[in-house]
């Protein structure tokens, strides 16, 4: 225990409700001086850059919530997915010239930043008090938030009747009517519920089906929308309500398992703003940035600490959701077997 009652936890976890003026008292309080000393050379440097594959607007009002925060830092969001974002860290890396400080990605990419020792690792849990469910690869990546991906469909062509299992488009009636996306993400996560061999043969049936390959969950849920199929597999719940909420006739169907991806945020290696990466990174984990990215993406943490509204919407169902697992070499495998079946439909 510390002064005034509170463990070292607690008083860590309050920094994410305190301003920039209180954050010294805090650390002085905890005995840990190391959080104050990162915000002061975070200060210092004046900047973060930040490479996601989120829409800017939903990093630009979190960052405006640090701004109040933790003044003096200017967090410079940029778009990008997270294939070409790991390609060009390499690139850069490699060049002597990195100029982004963090980046996010599914797990299934983590690997080729870990193999060249391009993440750094951190104590995340001592420093920022970040609950230790959140903290992954021995602190080389944040657990930030899940992307799922269940049963869509468009509500003028189906009702939620249609659906109450995944076995229901194998239905002939669906044949040359569901827009499957060409990655085959939910397959390898299917297989951590089903099994790789049921997973597998139910997507040979879903194919024998005839479905509309679409490359992308956003223009698969575009495509729904637009009545070009009436089921969809493989866009996110998230997109679905952002749809929904401007007048799209989507929806997602109350089907388990859900199958969900884990995005993690990564701090880099020879980042040119050290100190900010590791603030930004924390911040990402805190109810403040959670608010911001549901509030603008509908995307969040669908178990576990910060759990967003969508994954209550999934406990209250009672459905099971199957987050992905941290085996990134697995996953990459399951997915490119996936992506192979899928590429080979003629």
């Amino acid at each position: 225990m510390i002064a005034h009652g509170l463990t070292r936890r607690e008083a860590l976890a309050g920094l994410a409700a305190l301003g920039a003026d209180s954050l010294a008292a805090t650390c002085a309080r905890a005995d840990e001086e190391t959080a104050q000393s990162i915000y002061e050379g975070a200060k210092k440097e004046g900047k973060v850059v930040f490479w996601s594959s989120n829409d800017v607007i939903a990093n630009q009002n979190s960052a405006a919530r640090f701004a109040k925060k933790f003044p003096g830092i200017e967090v410079e969001p940029y778009k990008i997915e997270p294939g070409p974002a790991i390609e060009r860290i390499l690139g850069e890396s490699s060049a002597g010239r990195l100029t982004c400080d963090l980046v996010d990605s599914p797990i299934s990419y983590t690997q080729l930043l870990f193999d060249r020792g391009l993440a750094i690792s951190y104590p995340w849990e001592k420093v920022f008090g970040v609950d230790r469910s959140s903290v992954l690869f021995d602190g080389r990546a944040l657990y930030t938030y899940n992307l799922d991906v269940p049963i869509a469909y468009n509500t003028g062509l189906a009702k939620a009747s249609d659906f109450k299992s995944w076995d229901d488009l194998l239905d002939p009636k669906w044949s040359g009517k569901i827009l499957l996306e060409a990655r085959g993400i939910v397959f390898p996560l299917l297989a951590l519920a089903w099994g790789e061999d049921k997973t597998y043969a139910y997507l040979q049936k879903l194919l024998a089906n005839r479905p509309i390959i679409i490359k992308g969950g956003t223009p698969t849920i575009e495509a729904l929308a637009g009545g070009q199929g009436a089921v969809a597999v493989g866009t996110y719940g998230g997109r679905v309500l952002q749809y929904q909420k401007d007048g799209a006739p989507v929806e997602w169907a109350r089907v388990g398992p859900i199958p969900a991806m884990i995005y993690v945020q990564m701090a880099l290696k020879g980042a040119p703003h050290p100190d900010a990466a590791k603030l930004w990174n924390w911040w990402t984990t805190t109810p403040d940035h959670q608010e911001e990215l549901y509030k603008h993406h509908y995307f969040g943490r669908l178990t576990g600490p910060n759990i967003s509204p969508l994954g209550k919407m999934m406990q209250d169902a009672h459905l099971q959701v199957v987050i992905e697992t941290t085996d990134s070499s697995e996953m990459q495998r399951l997915l490119v077997k996936a992506g192979a079946m899928i590429g080979g439909l003629k």
